[in-house]
């Protein structure tokens, strides 16, 4: 294996530790926020808010059993919720991040190897002897340079309080279950009380209003000049449009001489010969059936 072979696979071996390493911090700060979001949620009592959703009220008090644990159902509704909510802040958090080059790393880390790494990486095709003592020369720098050198221990030394802090926080409040007085429904409550939000201040008496209450609004005069509603600043003529009124007689013209009506003559009832009695009857039955039907016309 020459030198520009080895000098390669070391490069290509510490871009895989610092690549392992972000993302094994990612996943740290994921779970931190999953379980901080979720100890909120439990703390303003959001569990009781499925119950106010009418899609979901016939689960809110259901209950899985996995594995010897009996799991409410509001229980994994929280846990969900708060991985996507997790899941896209740490997808914003990290959506225009910069892969630092670990070459830049590791002369940052070694003062001895910068510049003289990065010419050697840029020129190892070349062969010379320049280059060729270049790269054996930083290889013997770069045996020193070990992986966990790439390792940010000051961001793992927070991260992992952090993470001790919110496990220790959600244990204290589901052992305890301590909950504060912040509920769904005071929530909804002050939302629907925020002025300028649509619904909020409208009433059925602000579209239509009435001039008077009681007895006073019903004697409103429906004959005499039309009626302008304002709807959201809009004019509504409620007036009736010319020759709509075609067809109507104005009360108190009314003609009295209602047309006679004759009934029409029927014809006299009385018994008639059914068509029947003309067939042919069996000899001997036709006078014992007309008889039948003769009684039956009484």
């Amino acid at each position: 294996m020459t030198g520009a072979e080895d000098l390669e696979q070391f490069i290509h071996r510490q871009e895989n530790a610092v690549r392992k390493y972000r993302r094994l911090f990612k996943l740290a700060e994921f779970v931190i926020l999953t379980l901080a979001i979720y100890t909120v949620l439990l703390l303003i009592n959001m569990e009781n808010a499925f119950g106010l959703v009418r899609a979901l009220e016939l689960y809110a008090d259901k209950s899985y059993d996995v594995a010897s644990l009996t799991i409410s159902f509001s229980t994994i509704a929280l846990l969900l919720i708060s991985i996507g909510i997790s899941l896209i802040i740490t997808l914003l958090l990290y959506r225009r991040e910069k892969n630092t080059s670990v070459i830049l790393l590791a002369e940052e880390k070694y003062p001895i190897l910068k510049e003289r790494l990065r010419t050697a990486y840029d020129n190892r095709n070349l062969n010379n002897v320049i280059i060729n003592d270049l790269i054996y020369s930083v290889l013997e720098g770069t045996k020193e340079i070990h992986s966990s050198a790439f390792l940010d221990r000051k961001k793992l030394k927070v991260v992992f309080i952090l993470l001790i802090f919110t496990i220790s926080a959600l244990g204290i409040v589901i052992y305890s279950d301590f909950r504060t007085d912040i509920t769904p429904e005071g929530m909804k409550e002050v939302i629907d009380n925020i002025p300028g939000i649509p619904g909020n201040d409208n009433t059925p008496e602000d579209y239509f209003p009435s001039d008077g209450e009681g007895d006073e609004a019903g004697k409103e005069n429906i004959t005499g000049e039309p009626v302008v509603v304002v709807v959201e600043g809009e004019e509504v003529d409620l007036s009736i449009p010319p020759g709509s009124e075609s067809g109507f007689t104005p009360t108190g013209q009314e003609d009295e001489n209602q047309p006679k009506f004759k009934p029409s003559s029927s014809y006299e009832v009385g018994q008639m010969t059914a068509p029947a009695y003309r067939e042919e009857f069996p000899e001997g039955y036709e006078p014992i059936i007309k008889s039948y039907f003769e009684e039956l016309t009484r």
